[in-house]
């Protein structure tokens, strides 16, 4: 999905753990990306920030996206900490049918528990449909608050995720559905 239109607000975040890129249309979630890197693919952000930064953002962004923004980074912040075990921050999607069906059925699996793809196939219906469940799990917009980190491979592998399988070890440990061992693979 293209979020450039006018209607979108795109908000650049700097923490411990890199860059975060929120894209918001007025005060939902539309799309969450994360970078190590200054130079990600992402098109430049209207506003810069970090976790100090809030006199910025206050300045720059519109009242309704200026809260919401600040109730996903602190909902954001306090999850990397070990701190949260769910997101109730508003949302909204876009994607084919499917693709939602399967991002909404992430929200069935508990903090520090995993499922396979095919059981999440299974979930939505569509007990065949493993790879296009992993095409889903791709494509998902908002990782974390859609937990797709949850889902693994067949005999517990740690197979595809969009932020990268070190990001997903890192937040496996932190739910503590793997050992903390399991960063030094």
């Amino acid at each position: 999905m293209d979020f450039s239109g006018e209607q979108f607000t795109t908000i650049r975040h700097r923490n411990l753990w890199g860059q975060w890129t929120f894209v918001f249309e007025k005060s939902k979630l539309c799309c969450l990306n994360y970078s190590t890197e200054d130079n990600s693919d992402v098109r430049p952000s209207a506003v810069q920030a970090c976790t100090y930064a809030v006199a910025d953002v206050e300045a720059n962004l519109p009242p309704t996206v200026s809260r919401a923004y600040r109730k996903a980074v602190l909902q954001l912040n306090e999850y990397l900490a070990g701190k949260r075990k769910s997101f109730s921050i508003p949302y909204k999607l876009y994607g084919t049918e499917f693709q939602i069906k399967v991002w909404e059925a992430l929200k069935e699996i508990p903090f520090g528990e995993t499922r396979s793809y095919k059981e999440i196939a299974e979930m939505v219906g569509s007990p065949k449909a493993t790879r296009a469940v992993g095409g889903a799990l791709h494509v998902n917009p908002i990782p974390l608050i859609l937990p797709c980190h949850r889902v693994i491979g067949k005999a517990g592998a740690l197979v595809g995720f969009g932020l990268g399988l070190d990001m997903k070890r890192r937040l496996l440990v932190i739910e503590g559905a793997i050992p903390q061992e399991m960063l030094l693979e």
